[in-house]
């Protein structure tokens, strides 16, 4: 083959490679056109599945250990996992050792029309393109949760990065600072000492169990804040932290039959009903309702039921 004709192979095959990866819609997909690059530059005797097998999934890693080192521009935090921690502080090595060994792979087979030089060549690229993508996705996803959390009328919540930051907070979050009177930064900074800890594992791919790290109370304050792990897969990047506040020392306050009138009008929605069923009189009934709602700062039916399967007074499918 001419050079002019090689060179124009070369970049004709470095172009279809890369159009594969930024068309891929995560990392598995970049793996597997590495896989199919090195496969297709083998002669059909030496295409061994495992070995490509072996190839995708150390790609695979290679990019979400990038991605995680991404997150610690100033080096592992000392707490980390020495594992762990030695994987991130060598994590672009690790990846540029195995684009290496699959360029050998091709190297070995000794075709004429086949180049390792390509893939070498696309290196950067890929890894750019890979944690690209994870940003991409991840902040997709927080828009999703943010979507069905505003739809379904969540309570106060916040929604966090692997690295720590707020990248969501909804409204009820305002009303509750409003009607309380709370410092919202003041509330938003101890919200963000509750979740550190929390991320700073999930970087580290430890999921907290104990249920004492994901709850805690700021007395201070009066409000709890609880937090959930939400994930859209197994890939690094593709976990947020949501945390749900709520006020610690309202959810007390309700007398028995306070509480007994409460759950009953947000069930039935109608005082006629609660007041039968309590065997009170209809007076009673909105006596205590204006009671119960400046109590819990709401001012209908609704925001009621809410506060109350938020608190735990009742059964959300009620």
């Amino acid at each position: 083959m001419p050079p002019t004709e090689v060179v124009g192979f070369q970049l004709k095959t470095l172009a279809e490679l890369l159009q594969k990866v930024y068309s891929a819609v995560d990392l598995s997909q970049i793996a597997r056109a590495i896989r199919f690059h090195v496969r297709d530059n083998l002669p059909v005797d030496s295409r061994v599945p495992g070995q490509l097998d072996t190839i995708e999934r150390r790609v695979v890693m290679a990019l979400e250990d990038l991605y995680l080192a991404s997150l610690h521009p100033e080096g592992p935090p000392e707490e980390m996992d020495p594992s762990l921690s030695e994987r991130i502080s060598t994590a672009e090595s690790y990846y540029q050792s195995q684009i290496e060994a699959a360029a050998r792979t091709i190297d070995r087979a000794g075709l004429v029309t086949s180049d390792a030089s390509i893939l070498r060549a696309a290196a950067p690229a890929i890894a750019e393109a890979a944690q690209d993508i994870v940003r991409r996705r991840s902040n997709e996803f927080a828009l999703d949760i943010a979507r069905d959390q505003e739809s379904l009328g969540a309570p106060p919540s916040i929604l966090f990065q692997l690295d720590g930051r707020i990248i969501w907070a909804n409204h009820a979050l305002t009303e509750m600072c409003e009607q309380r009177t709370l410092t919202r930064n003041k509330l938003l900074q101890a919200a963000c000492r509750f979740a550190a800890p929390l991320c700073a594992a999930l970087r580290r791919r430890d999921e907290p169990k104990s249920r004492n790290e994901l709850r805690k109370r700021f007395a201070e304050m009066g409000v709890h804040f609880r937090a959930t792990v939400k994930r859209r897969n197994d890939s690094a990047g593709e976990a947020l932290l949501l945390v749900e506040i709520s006020e610690a020392k309202r959810a007390t306050e309700l007398s028995p039959r306070e509480l007994q009138v409460a759950r009953l009008v947000s069930e039935h929605g109608s005082y006629k009903t609660a007041a039968e069923v309590a065997q009170v009189s209809l007076d009673s009934v909105r006596t205590y309702i204006r009671r119960i709602y400046r109590k819990f700062g709401v001012s209908n039916r609704m925001q009621l039921k809410a506060r109350l399967i938020r608190e735990g007074l009742m059964p959300a499918g009620k």
